[in-house]
């Protein structure tokens, strides 16, 4: 059983958000619908510490950009499906200082509230989005937990991790099970599959040119090229 796991960050028009770590609202929709159509089973990524059937498809966005969270939720809506957004807590309703002089504002606290409440997964994307894999374990643990208590303090249910940059360790994995998740988010080349660590799922990273041929060549074809 295998689960593809796609890799978000910016959704708005080229024009406002430029290319880097941004996709066009009209590109979404059609790899949403292409999903749609293939009735593939949509999943938020805290759903996937259960049962998996083949066809799976789970969308997530890294850093809770208030272009993502404008956009990106009426996509799904309109298929009536969902989707998993990663915030950061301490950066929740400024700007995303991680990408310098690139740094974009990020949705506040009632936006993502409100998207909770449509149905969609608001999750941890630690509380300073720093490279969890450079810290010692009581740090990692800090960012986790930290990030967890004042998800709940604003009245977000965060359910799975995603790992900033995708930068983690094995004392990662165990500050995750530390802090009760079940579902941790990295990145990859591939789909997931069943026999993965739960705590480490590899996604597949969607860029501004990735129409929906080539991300299908990412997903399907890129894999098998990679085993030969």
């Amino acid at each position: 059983m295998s689960a593809t796991i796609l890799c978000y960050h910016k959704v708005g028009p080229g024009s406002e958000e430029g290319r880097r770590l941004n996709i066009e609202p009209s590109r979404l929709k059609s790899h949403v619908r292409f999903f749609a159509r293939k009735k593939c089973t949509f999943l938020v990524a805290g759903d996937l510490s259960g049962s998996w059937k083949e066809g799976i498809v789970c969308f997530t966005f890294d850093d809770a950009y208030e272009s993502t969270i404008v956009h990106a939720p009426i996509i799904f809506e309109e298929a009536g499906v969902r989707a998993s957004f990663y915030a950061v807590s301490d950066r929740v309703g400024g700007r995303s200082d991680w990408d310098g002089e690139n740094s974009r504002p990020l949705a506040n606290w009632d936006l993502l509230r409100e998207v909770q409440q449509r149905g969609h997964e608001i999750g941890n994307h630690s509380q300073n989005h720093k490279h969890m894999g450079e810290l010692t374990p009581d740090e990692q643990f800090a960012e986790i937990q930290n990030a967890h208590n004042r998800f709940v303090d604003e009245r977000i249910r965060p359910r799975s991790f995603c790992f900033p940059y995708g930068s983690h360790n094995q004392a990662t994995l165990e500050m995750l099970q530390k802090a009760n998740y079940s579902v941790g988010l990295a990145l990859g080349k591939r789909p997931a599959r069943r026999e993965d660590n739960l705590l480490s799922l590899p996604r597949v990273v969607v860029a501004y040119s990735d129409a929906l041929p080539m991300l299908l060549y990412k997903i399907v074809l890129k894999p098998k090229l990679r085993k030969r």
